[in-house]
């Protein structure tokens, strides 16, 4: 995962570099990190962060404010909600 990627997650859904950390539960300072190409992410985070990006690319292509906004919210919720609508929603 590429650090621009990681950063159109964030643009896509509004989001912060905390909200990001919280979601995937690992600290602000990881996120930065990967943000800055110190460090890649791992396991299920690198699976999760793809499949953000895979969907805000989707959402980004379609300009659809209202599913950005749903996907936002379940981000913030936390990794187990999001998961649940990512694995779902194929």
């Amino acid at each position: 995962m590429r650090p621009n990627e990681i950063q159109e997650i964030e643009e896509v859904f509004n989001l912060t570099s905390r909200d990001l950390a919280n979601a995937l539960n690992v600290a602000p300072l990881t996120v930065a990190r990967w943000e800055s190409g110190q460090s890649n992410p791992t396991g299920l985070q690198e699976e999760v962060l793809r499949a953000l990006h895979n969907t805000a690319l989707e959402v980004q292509g379609q300009k659809d404010a209202q599913q950005a906004k749903i996907i936002r919210g379940l981000i913030v919720l936390g990794v187990g909600a999001l998961i649940y609508f990512l694995l779902t929603k194929r």
